[in-house]
């Protein structure tokens, strides 16, 4: 949300002194002008809590959804005068008005949002309590000393996860094997008992064949990298990088999504007289170092991230629509760089997205270090390191050189006989059953007496970023990847031996900005960990509690590679063999506190027994991942009294509670949801109601069914109106605090992509002042008020320029009186536009061309034009001969209109009289007119005679005087004049 200007406001003396003046013109209006505002003084205390909404339902729950320091709040008073805090470690923002300059004791609260690019505004509940997530910008009352408590908050829509969603995994088999379960689904509340919950399988193995990483999208996709491991056939696609795609919405079928660069070493089948793939020399080497590592999907469905283990590179891939309409666009490849001082080779593996973050990780093997001597080579060189993912290139992030550190036994072996081999405390990296981590090598270790064996190599196979900003690492064992169960040994076909797993999870602490510590003896940073001082982790103890106690032996690592963390729900799960305590032989998942590392339940997928089909204690499942539904998408918030008709919600300007809102689909108005405002003027539609993303509504406010009554003045509801913005108000306004409906109180609006929150709809209603039109009638040429002119008012309701009789609105009629005017009294709205049309013309004047005139907008005084009427009046000069009757032509006169009141005609001077029109002379029938003249007196001068006869003694006659009985069509004013026969003479000479 922009900050605005604090630009001091004066509307509520402004708007006085309007209605001052109405009131001074005889007029009345409904609106009611805003109270003087009272000093704070006597205001009670505004506590603001700033929380991250998890859950999208409104509602804050103070256990999920943490407070959010250091978010700049802002109290602002009906004159713009504002006051700032900023939120502590739990959120928390308290202003005391009564110590500051703020008045009025109503205020509005405007929360900043403190990161654009991750946060937006949090989906809002109704209601008032403090348990009630509000929008960011709302208002409180804490007049006459009572306290008010205002929640608000903010969300990443990108992480929005149901309370309780499904995970999903994959199980492998070995060779041509058909029938095992492949892509499975289950429940993420695992229970603490065995086999933990019901599972669901989508497909059987062979359907994708050998994969690690799986990305998930909301539409119910499902993405699968081909991986390379000993004695598990590629997928229908054959020796290539192919990611496939599965969907929970038609289970069983699997589809090759997209395919990245890269040849894979072709497994080697066996022969016929053996099971296939049991041998499978010829890929021992080639695990980690070809296929596909880890998969994952953006926030918002549209990318997909995947790591090609043959080329070191991050492939991004435009995913193209939703559910099984999806298709891959162009993957661009990024060149994952080598960490600085990186022994060995330098294996990327790992991908962790967190809304918009997105970092990668990867090993670097130590390969160097392997001798004839060591074939395990140098454990103390092994260093592992996350990068982030900047959209095009790659930024260090953590790196960490202690994989050397103490990590048990893959297998502790504690029953009879006792002469058997024993793993325990003092075994060291090498060792028969050791897990502690070894250099990358292609060593055959040697098995113990339960043909049992192990050499743990890491791969950093997932990333997981917690919710305050640590890493959870997941290495899988790239060496129970090399070898199978029940199978034999690389370069032997007897005997059958059993790899044991012996993955890791470990946290990554932040220490300071950018800045990352392994965890350390159970321990990470200000969290306390499950298994301090076991001796099996950094520092001599371990974070997360990946044992478990079998009735003749303890796994001390049982970690699977596979890691997933839902955000702010403190869960963890991950990819093990035998998750639950004294039950042998089962591929599962186990669920931990992710800041406590407790194991809080886990779930049994498979039971795997001795049978080489399967892969026993080793790595059996592929990676595990979260499947969200679609964030929800939410709209809506307030309507207002606008008191003093601005558009803008000032504090002191009261809710209006009862309005109906009614969303419909633009491209379906059948689908419409309608709801009711509330106590505090504030609405919603959201998913739960039948929002939809991505969709046109059109919105409709409806203001009848509130009671008038209650809002300031008790206006009419007849003088209702829904309010807008000025063109002042409008540049110093937020989209938050304004109004968005047409006069008629509806507007359009667009949900956006799954998350879309917009709580920016909002609409003002006033009382709309009437006031009076005003028209002054006078005559054209003389200026002089006119009697009797008929008019009728329009009031434009078509929105169509110019007058429509047949579909604009008559609002009455009205007389000019003697002073030339007439009125339509306070009865008109001044937020209308109008028309005004002549229908009778004065006696004596000419009907206009046009009798239509506008359009004319009102102010609160009213408002007042003037038009016109030329005149209609004649006058027309009879000439005769004196003797015989007979018209005269050749008489020239001028006409003259009496003007200054003075008795004759006066031609010169500063008083003189007003000459009209040019001179006149008479046609053969003796005749010439003046027309068009207006009422007056009026004098004739003969500037010239007919020839032959003789010019008057006086050539001035008058005065006479024209009415309207001299107007209209004909002669009008007939003056009979005669000339005497003389000397011969003509013009002006005579």
């Amino acid at each position: 949300m922009p900050a605005y200007p604090a630009v001091p406001r004066s509307r509520p003396r402004l708007l006085t002194t309007a209605l001052a003046l109405l009131t001074a013109a005889g007029l009345t209006t409904a609106a009611t002008a805003t109270p003087a505002p009272t000093k704070g003084s006597g205001d009670g205390k505004v506590t603001v809590k700033v929380v991250t909404e998890v859950n999208a339902d409104g509602t804050y729950d103070s256990v999920l959804e943490p407070g959010i320091a250091g978010v700049q709040v802002l109290l602002i008073d009906n004159a713009g005068r504002r006051i700032t805090a900023t939120t502590d470690a739990d959120g928390v923002a308290t202003f005391t008005p009564a110590s500051s300059a703020l008045t009025g004791g109503t205020y509005r609260i405007e929360a900043i949002n403190p990161d654009t690019d991750t946060y937006g505004p949090a989906i809002a509940g109704l209601g008032t309590g403090a348990d009630v997530i509000r929008s960011i910008t709302g208002f409180v009352d804490v007049s006459g000393g009572k306290d008010a408590s205002y929640t608000t908050g903010f969300w990443e829509s990108g992480l929005y996860c149901q309370a309780n969603p499904d995970l999903v995994t994959c199980g492998t088999a070995r060779g041509t094997t058909t029938g095992q379960m492949g892509v499975v689904t289950f429940g993420s509340d695992l229970n603490t008992t065995h086999p933990g919950g019901p599972a669901t399988t989508l497909t059987t193995n062979d359907k994708q064949g050998a994969v690690f990483g799986i990305g998930t999208d909301r539409s119910g996709n499902v993405f699968l990298g081909t991986s390379v491991k000993r004695h598990v056939a590629y997928g229908p696609a054959g020796a290539v990088n192919a990611i496939y795609r599965t969907t929970s919405t038609t289970p069983g079928t699997v589809s090759t999504f997209v395919t990245l660069p890269g040849t894979l070493t072709a497994h080697d089948p066996g022969t016929a007289a053996a099971p296939a793939y049991l041998n499978d020399d010829t890929v021992y080497s080639k695990v980690g170092r070809e296929g596909i590592g880890d998969v994952d999907v953006s926030a918002d469905g549209k990318t997909l991230y995947a790591v090609n283990l043959n080329d070191s590179k991050l492939y991004v891939v435009p995913i193209e629509g939703t559910g099984d309409k999806v298709t891959a666009g162009t993957p661009a490849p990024y060149a994952i760089p080598t960490p600085a001082g990186c022994v060995g080779d330098w294996h990327p593996y790992g991908i962790g997205v967190r809304g918009k973050q997105v970092v990668v990780g990867g090993v670097c093997g130590a390969e160097t270090t392997v001798t004839t001597a060591k074939p395990y080579g140098d454990p103390t060189k092994l260093s592992a390191h996350v990068l982030t993912f900047t959209g095009s290139a790659f930024t260090p992030l953590f790196s960490t050189t202690d994989l050397s550190y103490e990590r048990g036994c893959a297998y502790r072996f504690l029953g009879a006989p006792a002469t058997a081999y024993r793993c325990d405390g003092t075994t060291r990296v090498g060792a028969v059953m050791s897990a502690d981590w070894e250099a990358w090598n292609e060593r055959v270790p040697s098995p113990e007496s339960h043909r049992f064996v192990s050499a743990p190599q890491p791969m950093l196979s997932n990333i997981e970023i917690a919710d305050n900003g640590d890493l959870v690492l997941g290495f899988r064992d790239r060496f129970a990847d090399m070898q199978g169960n029940a199978t034999p040994a690389y370069g032997t076909t007897t005997p059958m031996v059993n790899a044991i797993a012996a993955g890791e999870l470990i946290r990554a602490c932040v220490t300071s900005p950018g800045t990352y510590a392994l965890e350390s003896d159970g321990s990470c940073g200000a969290l306390t960990g499950n298994l301090p001082g076991n001796a099996m982790g950094p520092g001599g103890g371990e974070f997360y509690d990946d044992v478990v106690i079998l009735s003749d032996a303890h796994h001390d690592q049982i970690g699977t590679g596979g890691l997933v963390l839902q955000p702010y729900y403190k869960k963890l799960w991950g990819t093990v063999f035998d998750p639950f305590d004294q039950h042998v032989f089962e591929q599962g998942v186990r669920q931990w506190g992710s800041e406590t590392g407790r194991q809080t339940g886990g779930i049994a997928l498979r039971t795997t027994n001795f049978s080489s089909a399967l892969f026993g204690k080793g790595n059996g499942l592929a990676d595990l991942e979260i499947i969200c539904d679609q964030a929800p998408v939410h709209i809506g918030n307030r309507t207002w009294f606008d008191t003093d008709h601005d558009g803008l919600q000032d504090p002191a300007e009261p809710p209006v509670p009862g309005i109906k809102v009614t969303a419909t689909d633009k491209a379906d108005p059948t689908k419409s949801m309608t709801t009711t405002t509330d106590s505090n003027g504030e609405y919603y539609f959201g998913t739960a109601q039948g929002l939809k993303p991505n969709t046109a509504y059109d919105l409709v406010f409806d203001y009848n069914g509130i009671d008038p009554t209650t809002l300031p003045g008790s206006p009419n509801m007849d003088d209702l109106r829904w309010t807008k913005q000025t063109a002042r108000t409008r540049a110093q306004s937020s989209t938050y605090i304004d109004s968005n409906v047409d006069p008629a109180g509806r507007t359009s609006w667009t949900v956006g992509s799954p998350g879309y929150v917009d709580h920016t709809i909002d609409a003002g209603i006033h009382a709309q002042p009437k006031a009076p039109l005003r028209i002054v009638k006078k005559d054209a040429v003389t200026g002089k008020p006119l009697q009797g002119a008929v008019f009728t008012a329009w009031k434009d309701s078509n929105g169509t320029p110019g007058l429509q009789t047949a579909t604009d609105t008559k609002v009455g009629t009205c007389t000019s009186d003697k002073y030339g005017t007439c009125a339509f009294p306070n009865s008109l709205d001044t937020d209308a536009t109008y028309y005004v049309q002549e229908t009778t013309v004065p006696t004596g004047y000419r009907k206009p061309k046009t009798t239509a005139f506008g359009p004319y907008t009102l102010t609160t005084t009213g408002r007042t034009i003037t038009l016109t009427n030329q005149p209609d009046l004649r006058l027309t000069v009879a000439k005769k001969d004196a003797t015989s009757g007979s018209a005269l032509a050749g008489a020239v006169f001028e006409l003259w209109r009496d003007t200054n009141g003075k008795k004759g005609l006066q031609t010169s001077g500063t008083a003189k009289d007003t000459r009209q029109g040019a001179g006149c002379a008479t046609d053969a029938k003796g005749r010439c007119s003046y027309t068009g003249l207006p009422a007056g007196t009026y004098y004739l001068r003969e500037t010239a005679v007919p020839e032959g006869y003789k010019r008057p003694a006086n050539p001035v006659t008058g005065p006479y005087v024209l009415t309207a009985a001299d107007a209209g069509k004909g002669s009008g004013k007939v003056v009979p004049l005669k000339n005497q026969r003389g000397e011969v003479c003509s013009g002006k000479k005579c």
